[in-house]
């Protein structure tokens, strides 16, 4: 069977700029450079990385297998292989043990996106739905906008191996169900009382945490250091921020120069941080110094730390009015989705769904239908 799905990256693409945003979510120093002293300040959360959730092995298959069919369509172990290691070409973290180990999952998660579209397809045959060359080509517009400066969408797609002929098919696929979807899932733009009522409810989810846009330096101190070797260090930092308070040297380039944090590479830029993100005497200096203005020294038990505020924003809740727009298509967006669920569970009952992966955990129960 052919392989209807576009390659990873570009069907999220595709389903994004086609408006399938209901398809894609039921088929389907830190990054700003802390300061050295900012690892200690608090232990994140890691999330549970995939190769640690607890699958077990995986055996063999054969790739002739039928993992689903809906109405005679199947999906073989072969195809649905083929598009896992599409999807994981990028994903060199995974060794291939932890791969075989995610084979199940990954079946699973690829077996039920192929019911959906294949029932989509089906129902959009039996209705007689058509993408035209106009809609092809205002999404291909639409997408070539979000492709970085230089990049063709020729030349995307080479890279990852798909043609623009296949590229296109798929696209008309992703298009004749998203007008299936809004024929059959209509909903009505909520009105200012459900978008008011809704902003009410919390408005802990519209407001912004306080923070600070900071530079620094920091002059590294071992934890083998003598008293002396401290001295010394905490007296350049001294001399640094001397000069740097009486704009004798520039910041940035003097960090670029001088300092031990990996943010040195962007004359000490720490980006915007809220409060517990760095470590206590860190974070009491950068909250409460005015911009651009050269502090004292700080020490924390990584060393000493000069620092100049760049930006400092209070906590705030966004106002109604800045918010109104994206609350209505969220309100929207989760109403269609609630009725295309409905819809896709009336077509599989009616539709004839078998296989060994028809139905995913996440549906089985009591009354699961496959």
């Amino acid at each position: 069977m052919q392989d209807a799905t576009v390659k990873q990256g570009w069907a999220t693409i595709v389903a994004t700029m086609a408006g399938v945003a209901v398809l894609s979510a039921v088929t389907g120093c830190t990054p700003k450079e802390k300061p050295p002293a900012a690892a200690a300040a608090t232990k994140a959360k890691a999330p549970a990385k995939i190769m640690e959730l607890p699958v077990a092995a995986e055996k063999p298959m054969d790739p002739a297998t039928v993992l689903v069919s809906v109405g005679g369509v199947a999906l073989t172990a072969g195809e649905a292989d083929g598009q896992i290691a599409r999807m994981l070409g990028g994903q060199a973290s995974l060794t291939p043990e932890q791969q075989t180990q995610l084979m199940p999952r990954f079946r699973q998660q690829i077996a039920d996106r192929f019911v959906v579209r294949t029932l989509l397809g089906q129902e959009a045959e039996k209705r007689k739905i058509e993408a035209v060359e106009s809609d092809v080509t205002n999404a291909i517009g639409e997408i070539q906008t979000t492709l970085p400066a230089g990049m063709t969408l020729e030349s995307a797609l080479a890279k990852d191996g798909l043609s623009m002929t296949d590229f296109r098919s798929n696209l008309v696929a992703e298009l004749r169900m998203k007008k299936l979807v809004d024929a059959a899932c209509p909903v009505a733009d909520p009105d200012d009382a459900a978008v008011e009522a809704f902003y009410k409810s919390d408005t802990n989810r519209f407001a912004s945490p306080e923070t600070v846009q900071a530079r620094h330096i920091l002059l590294k101190v071992e934890e083998t250091a003598s008293p002396a070797e401290k001295a010394a260090r905490k007296s350049d930092a001294e001399a640094l921020q001397k000069q740097l308070a009486e704009n004798k040297i520039d910041f940035a380039k003097t960090a670029m120069a001088t300092s031990d944090c990996p943010s040195k590479a962007r004359g000490g830029d720490l980006g915007s941080f809220t409060r517990g993100q760095m470590v206590k005497p860190f974070e009491d200096a950068a909250f409460s110094q005015a911009p651009d203005v050269i502090g004292p020294v700080v020490e924390t038990p990584f060393g000493f730390h000069i620092i100049k505020v760049v930006k400092h924003s209070p906590a705030a809740v966004t106002p109604l009015s800045e918010v109104r727009a994206k609350i209505r298509l969220y309100l929207k967006s989760q109403g269609q989705k609630d009725k295309f669920e409905t819809f896709i569970e009336g077509l599989r009952k009616s539709a004839d769904v078998k296989g060994p992966l028809a139905v995913s955990p996440q549906r089985a129960g009591p009354d699961a239908q496959p």
